[in-house]
């Protein structure tokens, strides 16, 4: 495949991923109509129905890292990559992190702000900013973040096992066999250590494979990925059984990536180089889109499900537009975007 159609498909799969991350966090039913039992309608839409498909973008953002990092990769390469993901990963990281704290902390100061931030516990501190700023205390959506610095800095030592095959093929199912058995381990989560390495094993052994040109057969062994998947899932949501969500995701993944023709797929738009932004973002208008209009419509079934169903339109909307404002400000745009452009 063509570098610049891989990543624009990449670029594709990126803003779906961002509709998803939105999506997840857009759950209001209890906001707008209190406490429901779990068999409610709404409440088996927002967190049981939709979550089953939306849930897969989180290991899809892993995965495409994962191979990206891996893409053509030798040691030789690893200080320029490292390099460039200080950059994209690090200081966007820390950045964010720390205007997230500052923020609550401003807004909590004022009456009509402190119910919608809800972070009673917030004080102006030096443990507590480096605790935000190093742990994502008050930006939860960057456990993913936290997650990708992590494998990043231990690419060389994930690199000794992907390099070869029979290695790899070792490693991926023994961190399989540690998700079986519940494990954990500090700080590293052990499915998004699966996820980025099973990608980066296909960059290094099977690119061609990978960024092969659609066919219809290719598009076909996808739909199977992504049928096993789906049934490779089953167990998690019959009796909670972690390594089964892990084979629904990756399978799913894959599958998806073969079914998408990149031929079809036009180029991006000039907005689309905001993803990023849009996910370290969008908590800020979904939070206060959910709590305002929960107190103007309380009790309206309709209204909950509207906004819910519209909240990836409407929160990508106000992402889009805070974006196109910061662009006026180069070098706080770049810090906050990571300087990621959209592709061609």
């Amino acid at each position: 495949m063509e570098d610049d159609r891989f990543r624009r498909k990449i670029g594709w799969f990126r803003v779906c991923c961002c509709i998803m991350v939105i999506w997840i966090h857009a759950g209001n039913a209890e906001l707008f109509l209190g406490k429901l039992h779990e068999g409610h309608p709404l409440m088996l839409l927002e967190y049981k129905i939709i979550p089953a498909v939306i849930r897969i973008s989180i290991p899809c953002f892993l995965m495409m890292s994962g191979y990206q990092f891996f893409r053509g990769f030798t040691m030789e390469k690893l200080s320029g990559k490292w390099r460039r993901r200080v950059k994209t990963l690090l200081i966007p990281y820390l950045v964010w992190n720390l205007l997230y704290y500052f923020g609550y902390l401003i807004a909590n100061q004022a009456e009509f702000l402190r119910d919608i931030v809800n972070k009673p516990d917030i004080r102006l501190s030096l443990e507590q900013m480096a605790e935000a700023a190093v742990f994502y205390r008050y930006n939860p959506v960057f456990w993913f973040m936290y997650q990708l610095i992590l494998l990043v800095a231990l690419a060389p030592l994930l690199y000794l096992f992907l390099k070869r095959v029979w290695s790899g093929c070792m490693f991926l199912a023994a961190v399989f066999f540690i998700i079986h058995g519940e494990n954990t381990l500090p700080l590293l989560n052990l499915d998004a250590l699966f996820y980025y390495s099973s990608a980066g094993f296909l960059a290094l052994h099977w690119q061609n494979a990978v960024e092969g040109q659609w066919t219809r057969r290719r598009a076909a062994l996808g739909a199977v990925l992504l049928i096993l998947g789906m049934l490779a899932g089953v167990p998690y949501y019959a009796r909670s059984f972690p390594p089964a969500i892990v084979a629904y995701y990756t399978l799913a993944v894959f599958g998806l990536w073969l079914m998408a023709d990149e031929r079809r797929l036009g180029k991006q738009r000039p907005w689309m180089e905001y993803t990023f932004f849009i996910y370290a973002f969008h908590f800020i208008p979904v939070r206060f889109l959910n709590k305002i209009l929960a107190d103007w419509l309380w009790g309206s079934e309709l209204a909950a499900g509207a906004l819910y169903l519209g909240m990836p339109a409407l929160a990508t909307a106000v992402c889009c537009l805070s974006a196109r404002i910061l662009k006026h400000l180069p070098l706080i745009w770049t810090m906050l975007n990571g300087g990621r452009e959209a592709a061609k």
